[in-house]
């Protein structure tokens, strides 16, 4: 097989209108909460605890009481920020599949921006290739010692066109099974690389 193939193509999120929006929500949530973190942080940080640690009214527990609530109150904002920011990347998540030089890379998509690095499967690591509406998928997933696959998409249902296909893939521990929504024609280039033999049909 020739080395310089090229094939891409993406699991686009289904509901791609509707979770955009989720997403925007609680990115502007995340930043309302590091806004209102970051503008406690600097009154109590200038003139509230200042002024508490240095009068001489409070008695010493008031004055730790006051201190450990601000700071609470703090980090409670900026953890909801934080909290928020991971939320969001919930929603509108897609995945981009790239063949190429005998190995399918996979990349996470977030709101159609942000890209993670998620793994790359060697055609000579790959056990295993079929359909997931097959028995052969069930006999899998049964050999797997109760490990959950790695889904590769964030779809209930194939989009037009394409089929949901697991690969069984062997790594230096452990076999890790993944299931990606794709055309049939990546699954030609996944099987021509991996030997036709890796292929279940039934």
């Amino acid at each position: 097989m020739a080395r310089d193939l090229l094939y891409e193509e993406s699991a686009v999120c289904e509901r791609a209108k509707s979770e955009s929006r989720m997403y925007t929500v609680f990115f502007v949530f995340a930043i309302v909460a590091f806004v209102i973190g970051a503008v406690t942080l600097f009154f109590a940080a200038t003139s509230v605890l200042p002024t508490v640690i240095a009068s001489e009214e409070y008695p010493r527990t008031a004055k730790i009481y006051t201190c450990v609530t601000w700071i609470v109150a703090i980090l409670l904002t900026f953890g909801m920020g934080f909290l928020f920011m991971k939320i969001k990347d919930r929603f509108n998540v897609s995945y981009d599949y790239t063949f190429v030089e005998d190995e399918l890379r996979i990349t996470k998509v977030f709101n159609g921006k942000k890209r993670r690095f998620v793994t790359t499967l060697r055609a000579d690591s790959i056990l295993k290739i079929g359909w997931c509406d097959r028995d052969s998928y069930e006999n899998t997933l049964r050999g797997m010692n109760g490990r959950k696959p790695k889904i590769m998409t964030s779809n209930h249902e194939p989009a037009e066109g394409k089929a949901f296909y697991y690969i069984l893939v062997t790594g230096s521990l452990e076999r890790t099974l993944y299931v990606i929504e794709c055309r049939q024609e990546m699954l030609e280039y996944l099987v021509r690389a991996a030997g036709r033999n890796k292929l279940e049909t039934a």
